[in-house]
């Protein structure tokens, strides 16, 4: 009877085990599917992320100061998406938006139109996928019949850095304390005239919007010659916010106008003759634009646009005077070359203006750097924020 009983409830157990298995294998099959389904979000998401990252890299590096630097930037910013291999037609990636802003935190950014009204300090760029959706193929219940998003990345120049090398070797003497508080920079785009200054005997008298030469460690004297190769765009060295700067009796007051005169003009495809033969086109190449009187903002969107020759960083300092020809770097200033300086014959010193730099002050150096910067100082480098 024990026998007959347990061979009856063993009976009434035959096929649980194909019920159990049959659960367990939808169970898995279901799980499976959800990992398939999350799996394909995730890959349109990151496709979507790196097509924004690479946008907004882009676009960033189009942005000169100008009015076509932000029409470059929309520009690159979808030409990335179309010429990216494989990548639009995985997920038919589309840019929704490219906006712009000086600040990272500035909220809202400004579409292109706006930026426009004023791009000199335009510094950032978000761009902002168009919204994707992935259908949901097994785990609907889940995750409803389809999940859309959208990506956004946010890149700019990088932060500036105090440090820059093979500047205009000349320092800048600006009155622009406030109230005679702190040093305050000019309002950008001021017009300047800059008159050279030679110094006198042991010291030197700078006045406001006047420039003396520098003494560059690594070249012998500061001659003729030197001068006007210095200020041609020998390079010389490195410098950060508020290091001492030593100045120098450069010349005479007769010749030092002019050699500096005759340097800077290279940028203008005029080469003066001595010095050496050293003021020549291929150490001092041409600018691409020497279009004279024209703005700052005309250069960078002009046709050809500028190559940047013509935009020299320049440490600014204080007037006043200086026994040891030694003072301290108040700021770094852009400043535009808006026409040629004049270097008429005969005695300089007696010709008014020879020598002079007429300049558009662009900006800080430190903040919004748009060309003339090397020795890689990093100014105009693009960042990936966010």
């Amino acid at each position: 009877m024990r026998v007959s009983s347990l061979q009856k409830d063993r009976s009434g157990e035959r096929g649980s085990i194909i019920i159990m298995t049959a659960i367990f294998a939808l169970l898995l099959l279901l799980m499976v599917g959800l990992c398939i389904d999350v799996s394909r979000i995730y890959l349109v998401r990151a496709e979507l992320q790196n097509a924004a990252d690479a946008a907004a890299l882009t676009a960033t590096r189009e942005l000169n100061g100008g009015d076509t630097g932000i029409d470059k930037a929309v520009n690159a910013a979808i030409n990335v998406i179309v010429n990216t291999q494989g990548l639009r037609a995985k997920t038919n990636v589309t840019i929704a938006s490219v906006e712009f802003a000086e600040n990272l935190d500035d909220d809202p950014y400004l579409n292109a139109t706006d930026a426009k009204t004023d791009p000199t300090n335009i510094r950032f760029v978000k761009v902002t996928t168009q919204a994707t959706s992935t259908n949901i193929l097994f785990a609907s219940s889940a995750l409803g019949v389809s999940h859309t998003e959208s990506r956004q990345a946010v890149a700019g120049t990088s932060v500036g850095l105090s440090s820059i090398c093979d500047f205009f070797p000349a320092a800048i003497a600006l009155d622009d304390r406030v109230f005679g508080g702190d040093f305050d920079p000019p309002v950008e785009h001021t017009l300047l005239t800059l008159t050279f200054n030679q110094g006198t005997g042991n010291e030197a008298i700078i006045n406001d919007k006047e420039f003396i030469i520098l003494e560059v460690p690594d070249i012998n004297g500061n001659g003729t010659g030197e001068t006007a190769l210095l200020t041609a765009g020998l390079k010389n060295y490195c410098k950060s916010l508020g290091d001492n700067i030593n100045m120098t009796p450069s010349s005479n007051q007769n010749n030092g106008p002019r050699n500096s005169g005759d340097g800077i003009n290279t940028r203008f495809g005029i080469y003066a003759n001595g010095y050496g033969n050293g003021l020549q086109p291929g150490p001092f190449p041409p600018d691409t634009n020497v279009l004279e009187n024209i703005s700052h903002t005309q250069y960078v969107d002009g046709q050809p646009a500028g190559n940047t020759r013509r935009v020299i960083v320049a440490p600014i300092i204080l007037p006043g005077t200086y026994p040891a020809y030694t003072t301290n770097i108040q700021d770094w200033g852009i400043f535009f070359i808006t026409k040629q300086v004049p270097v008429p014959q005969g005695n300089c010193s007696n010709t008014p203006g020879c020598g002079s730099m007429s300049v558009e002050y662009v900006g800080k150096a430190n903040v919004s750097a748009s060309g003339g910067v090397s020795c890689s100082s990093g100014l105009t480098t693009p960042v990936l924020y966010r």
